[in-house]
């Protein structure tokens, strides 16, 4: 079970990071900026707890997870084209 923990951890915390970058992009919509800066307050507030959260932290962690999961294919619909 730790090791499930730890791997939850690990893809949150890359999410986070992604979001992050996803933020500091100003071509990027400004809904979807908001968004990610969000997802990401949200993450360093749990953050803190990592590793001895409780079970609630640990429910919103997983939340959290899924939230950004299903977030990210909403960038895709910005439409980037190639540079040529």
């Amino acid at each position: 079970m730790e090791w499930e923990n730890e791997m939850e951890v690990m893809v949150l915390t890359d999410l986070a990071g992604i979001c992050k970058k996803l933020s500091e992009i100003s071509e990027l919509p400004e809904g979807l900026r908001a968004k990610a800066r969000q997802f990401v307050e949200e993450f360093n507030l749990l953050l803190p707890v990592r590793g001895k959260g409780t079970a609630f932290e640990h429910a919103e962690g997983e939340k959290l997870l899924t939230q950004i999961a299903r977030f990210l294919p909403r960038v895709l619909e910005v439409g980037a084209r190639p540079t040529r």
